[in-house]
């Protein structure tokens, strides 16, 4: 693919002259990976003209701040924080073409060549960058990177749908909720469950079990589930399990024989659960930030395998559960009990390889798939980019003919070989 920088621009939406303000983090934030996360979206022609999606997301930015602000360090307050307003920050805008036609590249298939269609993490500045990418027929991709320390999937999700709707002129039926009453802690402040060592590493800890291999060691790959496919595995699982829990228990387990993991090694799902419904009272889905834990989910190989696939479901759907108001509220009270000391995620030890353990996300909840700028043309693909990191999952709303799920995964190219041959196996 041939993609080439046309121009850069930054978008500050606050006045410059205007005081700043220091927003800390919440543990949420801090749990957070201290990393970008990238996604395509890719629009078949005709689109709205990039001064549209530009002005658009000029608007859109005053209604959701924090991605125009900068993270930095607040000695007044003695710990991480987002700063808002003031000089700085701004959001990265890129204009990019490319000279092919983007028919030529559909369906889209996860390649390397991906990172040439949003602005390097490496490099990044601005905690939410996007680069709109034209290609020679009028056909779009829209490649954005966000900082995870300012907002989960389920925030995104709302943004990008908020700035389609402006962009169309359209009401803005789901805006940003930055209400933070419900991250009280409890009087005095108890953890009824250990945080260390599952969301945050022990303080003073030298214990790092990294497994580094060169990048090239790891490819990416995008596994389409068909909806027939999918009521088939559900069958198999006994209907007793959600569509995730019932998909995650199946590709648990191929991704465990592709590793040819042996019998007696622990693996590990850390599977991200959204906290806004398992809250008590709940807090809007609209809620802008982060409020996600991981539920773990574990077994041998050997009692994976053995346990079949209604074993490995009920496994996932069990420890799901378990992240209820009590768990949630128990982190809060870690949040205020060590808020002050130099809290480090486990995901910030992790080295690029985690097998035998998988992280998985779900975005089938998400509404990316109804993001809409207008123009008429249609939204045929949506992904995140490259990541050379092995031990991905992430669950994404199908673009085929009959819907279903696609799920991108990362593994050793040695693995993936394996993974290919079995993924569709309803052994």
């Amino acid at each position: 693919m041939d993609v080439h920088i046309l121009s850069s621009r930054v978008l500050r939406p606050s006045n410059p002259n205007s005081a700043p303000s220091e927003a800390p983090l919440t543990v949420f934030d801090r749990f957070a990976s201290n990393i970008y996360i990238a996604v395509l979206f890719a629009f078949s022609p005709p689109t709205p003209p990039n001064d549209a999606l530009i002005a658009g997301l000029s608007k859109t930015l005053l209604l959701f701040p924090t991605l125009a602000g900068r993270l930095d360090y607040s000695r007044r307050l003695r710990r991480p924080c987002l700063i808002v307003g003031g000089c700085g920050g701004g959001a990265l805008v890129v204009e990019a073409a490319a000279s092919s036609n983007l028919s030529d590249h559909l369906p889209l298939e996860v390649s390397p060549d991906f990172q040439l269609l949003h602005p390097s993490p490496a490099s990044a500045v601005h905690v939410f960058q996007v680069q709109l990418n034209r290609f020679a027929c009028g056909g779009l991709i829209i490649g954005a990177t966000a900082h995870h320390r300012v907002a989960d999937g389920q925030s995104m999700s709302i943004f990008f749908t908020a700035w389609a709707q402006t962009v169309r002129g359209a009401f803005v039926d789901r805006p940003p909720v930055y209400d933070q009453s419900w991250l009280k802690p409890r009087c005095p402040p108890h953890c009824e469950f250990n945080h260390w060592g599952l969301e945050f590493t022990p303080l003073n800890s030298s214990s790092v079990n990294q497994i580094d291999v060169d990048p090239s060691e790891i490819t990416n790959m995008l596994i389409r589930y068909s909806a027939d496919f999918i009521q088939k595995l559900r069958r198999k699982a006994e209907g007793k399990y959600t569509t995730f829990e019932t998909l995650i228990g199946h590709l648990w387990r191929k991704i465990t024989v592709a590793r040819r993991l042996e019998d007696r090694v622990q693996t590990m799902v850390r599977v991200s659960v959204n906290g806004r419904t398992r809250l008590k009272p709940p807090v809007p889905n609209e809620f802008f930030g982060n409020l996600v834990l991981n539920a773990y989910p574990q077994a041998t190989a050997k009692d994976l395998i053995d346990e079949g696939l209604p074993g490995a479901a009920m496994m996932i759907h069990e420890a799901i559960r378990r992240v209820d108001d009590r768990y949630i509220q128990s982190f809060i009270d870690f949040g205020e009990l060590y808020g002050d000391e130099e809290l480090v995620p486990v995901y910030d030890v992790d080295g690029n390889v985690l097998s035998p353990m998988l992280e998985v996300d779900s975005w089938l909840r998400f509404r990316f798939e109804d993001v809409d700028f207008g123009g008429g043309g249609a939204l045929r693909a949506f992904l995140p980019t490259w990541v050379p990191f092995e031990g991905l999952v992430m669950v994404l709303p199908g673009f085929g003919e009959d819907g279903g799920i696609d799920v991108f995964v990362t593994l050793l190219e040695e693995h993936a070989k394996m993974l290919r041959q079995i993924s569709h196996s309803l052994d």
